[in-house]
């Protein structure tokens, strides 16, 4: 092969070499369009302009059904009363595969008997003095309470697949509530 061949191939090659270069062109100036570059402005986002996630995530409501609630967590017995809320964890972005992580934080009243029941079956100890939970469930938490809680319980509502708090004020018949990806129990 003489010189002339290696100069024609070169040649050959340069239709891929302009575009590859147009495309790196490309993708650079449109780096500095954002906020806070020196171009136009045309491409700055507003501080008051709300975020994609922002726009998406529906608002978290307090629910009364005790269903969703006893599905979850039967060894609570017979509720009287409950008040809940679910609500994604992280952005919720129905960009990224997969399922979603929710937390589930709620306040129900038990039966009387269902309160003997639970301290009879499981060691109760002083819990914390206010209970964890989303900040629309929070002011329905009973201030005053003598929070107790139990391993045994957790573990046996949880069966150690996820996590989750409960607190019970024996004298009021108060259960606290706050869980990760509660799962529905079979048969409930």
């Amino acid at each position: 092969m003489g010189d002339s061949t290696v100069v024609a191939r070169g040649f050959a090659d340069a239709p891929r070499t302009a575009v590859g270069a147009l495309l790196l062109l490309i993708l650079i100036s449109g780096c500095g369009t954002g906020a806070g570059s020196g171009g136009s402005g045309g491409g700055r986002v507003s501080a008051a302009a709300p975020s994609r996630s922002a726009e998406q995530s529906p608002p978290v409501e307090v629910r009364r059904d005790r269903g969703p609630v006893l599905r979850r967590f039967p060894q609570l017995g017979k509720i009287t009363g409950v008040e809940w809320a679910s609500a994604p964890l992280g952005s919720g972005s129905s960009r990224v595969p997969g399922p979603t992580d929710f937390r589930l934080s709620g306040v129900a009243t038990l039966a009387e008997a269902d309160v003997r029941r639970l301290q009879a079956e499981y060691h109760w100890v002083p819990g914390q003095a206010s209970p964890a939970v989303l900040e629309v469930i929070a002011p329905k938490v009973p201030a005053g309470t003598s929070w107790q809680m139990s391993e045994g319980f957790t573990s046996a509502v949880t069966g150690d697949v996820y996590t989750a708090t409960f607190r019970l004020d024996p004298a009021t018949g108060v259960m606290v509530f706050d869980a990760v990806n509660p799962t529905v129990v079979d048969g409930a």
